[in-house]
């Protein structure tokens, strides 16, 4: 039986396996549950969308879920913070799309606009600062190295969940 360790994946154990260190030690055990419920659904979608090329309704509804979920014991984000948050992401990327159909796909969108109602808007954006640039360095790379043209397009999630994840294991902002 053959296991497929993606780059994705491998980075994903790490930054969870230090996240559960970090969350049992600072967290109470409702907080690390949530966050590791929400750590499972990064990871979850960004494989959905980096072997099918698309983004499940569902994962939004789970992070919309996990949110409201979260109100009671996440004291340091408010649901205006949260709500901000749902659209400070996916609203730009909404506006490209419409400029530029094909720029994002909706199902980034929509994960954007959930996660952003679970990590609250200074999180989301700064996740979302994480995703472009790594996005873009893959971009680069496999352009230099002939693997991809200009119009190769690559599945965005895994990176919009990756930087997620970087964003909710180390506490920034």
């Amino acid at each position: 039986m053959k296991t497929d360790f993606s780059d994705f994946t491998i980075y994903m154990i790490a930054l969870g396996t230090l996240g559960a260190f970090r969350w049992l030690g600072e967290k109470s055990l409702t907080e690390a549950l949530l966050m590791a419920a929400f750590f499972g659904l990064l990871y979850a979608a960004g494989q959905i969308d980096r072997k099918r090329g698309m983004l499940p309704d569902w994962c939004m509804g789970a992070a919309f879920l996990l949110g409201f979920c979260g109100l009671p014991f996440f004291e340091g984000i408010l649901i205006s913070d949260r709500i901000l948050g749902s659209f400070a992401v996916s609203l730009p990327l909404f506006m490209i799309c419409l400029l530029r159909p094909g720029a994002f796909g909706g199902g980034d969108v929509k994960l954007m606009a959930g996660c952003g109602f679970f990590l609250g808007a200074e999180a989301v954006w700064l996740s979302f600062l994480f995703a472009i640039f790594a996005a873009g360095g893959q971009a680069l790379f496999l352009l230099f190295t002939g693997r991809a043209g200009r119009k190769t397009r690559f599945p965005l999630g895994p990176f919009l969940c990756a930087g997620m994840a970087l964003v909710l294991v180390f506490g920034f902002p």
